[in-house]
């Protein structure tokens, strides 16, 4: 933990999040971190923690271009540290150039695998800031990270024991979701701990700008069903909301697009912000993914998720997309993989059609998400008022 001198306020941070990843919701959410400490006065490096075989992983399923539109959006707006793949380098860096401030969060940084050699899920890494609690001074804080399906009650007792210890020099613990909490609370750490919303609903101001811009013409829904969706899905959706007066749009993923049907498909590659900004735009989103959900919920249109995060509704509560649509009393709309063969085109129409009516008490709930989002980053980011925090 810090020891501060009292009034001080952090003014230099490293993050560590999966900010370089090609996914448009990992990018999102740390610009949204990097705009909330930049409101701050703090002036924000990315730790580029890039293991070598994850970076092969990405590079063998993600076309060329599309990864290049991902590392311009990262040059254009996430300041970065010096490139590192190790624990070991990780802390001989922040010891040549110390901080005031370690973040780690959001996403799923807090996710381990005991059966994988990987850099990034294995304990000691990075993303648990380990050595940065040696600096005089510095300040720690987890910002909703998650654990995203990891079982910390399988892990060794060894690295139960270094997680509980580590979290332990910490100031402020938050996780993303009550499944991320629970794991926490397997490695026996027993401190105080809040549950705090994805950093992307701090970006509510740029998501109703996007939707307020968006052009004219026919309304669309978003469409992303999984891969293994029936081909004809697609077409027979579109046809019933064009009765209905929408067009559909394929949401591609990082991959490229799920399925052909849709009235349109957007050019590929799509940089972050030009995904964010066809979600704003929507009139209703019908898919995978997370950040998704969460750009929806902010512009305020209807989902109907399916759910790849849990097999079977009773595993439910392991899902970080129906946790989060719990929040907004809309838990109903996450569909569990065994039920999707259930989600028929004229069903997924109807559900989001008849949310349409409950928009306005939805938007207090994911009000009341936002302002839980910054009173957290407020908590951390304030002076200290003693001689240890």
């Amino acid at each position: 933990m810090s020891q501060d001198t009292a009034g001080v306020s952090p003014r230099t941070a490293y993050v560590a999040t999966h900010h370089w990843v090609p996914n448009f919701g990992a990018n999102l959410q740390a610009l949204a971190t990097a705009r909330a400490l930049g409101r701050k006065g703090i002036d924000v490096q990315f730790i580029d923690f890039r293991p070598a075989d994850l970076i092969e992983k990405y590079e063998g399923i993600i076309p060329a271009e599309q990864l290049a539109a991902h590392e311009g959006f990262v040059s254009e707006h996430l300041p970065l540290s010096p490139r590192i793949t190790t624990q070991a380098e990780f802390e001989e860096m922040i010891q040549e150039s110390p901080r005031d401030l370690f973040v780690t969060g959001s996403d799923a940084v807090f996710r381990l695998d005991p059966s994988s050699q990987r850099a990034d899920l294995v304990f000691p890494n990075p993303y648990w800031l380990c050595g940065a609690e040696k600096l005089p001074g510095a300040r720690l804080a987890a910002l909703s990270p998650s654990a995203m399906g990891a079982d910390f009650g399988r892990l060794p007792e060894t690295t139960r024991s270094g997680i509980r210890a580590q979290l332990e020099n910490f100031d402020h613990v938050s996780v993303r979701d009550a499944w991320s909490g629970k794991q926490l609370r397997a490695s026996g750490f027993t401190g105080a701990m809040t549950e705090v919303p994805d950093p992307v609903f701090s970006l509510g101001e740029m998501v109703s700008k996007m939707r307020e811009e968006r052009p004219g013409g026919r309304p669309y829904i978003l469409v992303c069903p999984p891969r293994k969706t029936d081909a004809g899905w697609a077409a027979a959706f579109t046809e019933l909301a064009d009765a209905a007066g929408y067009d559909t749009v394929s949401l591609p993923l990082p991959e490229g697009h799920t399925h052909a049907g849709t009235t349109r498909q957007p050019g590929f590659p799509l940089p972050p912000l030009d995904w964010m900004r066809l979600i704003a735009g929507a009139e209703g989103y019908v898919g995978v993914r997370f950040h998704p959900v969460v750009v929806s919920l902010l512009a305020g249109i209807p989902v109907v998720a399916f759910d790849m995060y849990h097999s079977h509704p009773l595993q439910r509560h392991r899902s970080k997309t129906w946790l989060l649509l719990r929040e907004v009393g809309m838990q109903r709309h996450a569909h569990s993989i065994r039920t999707h063969r259930f989600l028929t085109p004229r069903r997924v129409l109807r559900q989001l059609e008849r949310q349409r009516a409950g928009l306005g008490a939805r938007k207090a709930r994911v009000a009341a998400l936002q302002r839980r989002y910054q009173d957290y980053v407020d908590l951390f980011t304030a002076p200290t008022t003693g001689a240890a925090s």
